[in-house]
């Protein structure tokens, strides 16, 4: 068994196309860790090609904020304009569906799938193995999927426990602006880190018609 497993695709069509078209035969599974709209210019399309694609979804963040609303004050100004924006772009039927999204699933046996964090899983950012260990230690399954941070990273705790964060398809923080996935062997843990080039220049011109705040759109063609 072989599972793609993406996260924070932001509502960037244009980047999770060119990562579904990068995946190789044999891949059994989508895990997707939250953030499935927010930030981007095509939500509705978004939600839609995952949702076909039978993938597992987990809430995040943004996901919440722009179903209902919850969190939308502790987002920044630009933030919150794209959420504000997906809310009114989105049918009730698209924002029901965000709003029922899980915490947090166990997809596959041993294996938890989250947005942040176990303890945490809509605000937590686990950047270290240390935080992995604090977030981990209540949970059932000794491996854990998650995103929210934008940066893909591998975490062993001392008691052996395994926190994977793919990175984000829609909008890479740690400098390099491709879209990043991974793949996962659940039953040996190997993981392998995958990175995608997509037409940035085209998603930022969709949110610019979109006239989403211009940094949201800048940022991509640096990866931060």
């Amino acid at each position: 068994m072989t599972v793609a497993l993406l996260s924070d695709v932001h509502a960037n069509l244009v980047a999770l196309e060119a990562v579904l078209a990068d995946l190789p035969g044999g891949v059994d599974a989508i895990w997707v860790m939250g953030d499935t709209v927010g930030y981007g210019p095509d939500p509705a399309d978004t939600l839609a090609l995952l949702r076909g694609r039978h993938a597992w979804l987990v809430a995040g963040n943004h996901d919440r904020a722009v179903a209902t609303g919850e969190g939308l004050e502790l987002f920044n100004p630009a933030a919150r304009a794209a959420a504000t924006a997906h809310h009114t772009w989105l049918g009730a039927e698209d924002r029901d569906v965000l709003a029922a999204m899980p915490l947090t699933l166990v997809p596959a046996p041993g294996y938890t799938i989250c947005h942040g964090s176990p303890r945490d899983p809509l605000w937590e950012y686990v950047f270290d193995a240390r935080a992995a260990s604090f977030a981990m230690a209540d949970l059932a399954t000794a491996r854990c999927c998650v995103g929210h941070t934008h940066v893909p990273a591998t975490f062993r705790t001392g008691d052996g426990r395994t926190m994977v964060n793919p990175g984000s398809v829609g909008q890479p923080r740690d400098g390099d602006p491709r879209a990043a996935y991974a793949l996962l062997e659940p039953g040996t843990g190997d993981v392998t880190f995958r990175r995608v080039g997509y037409d940035i220049a085209e998603t930022q011109r969709r949110m610019h018609e979109r006239k989403l705040p211009e940094m949201l759109a800048d940022r991509l063609s640096f990866g931060l």
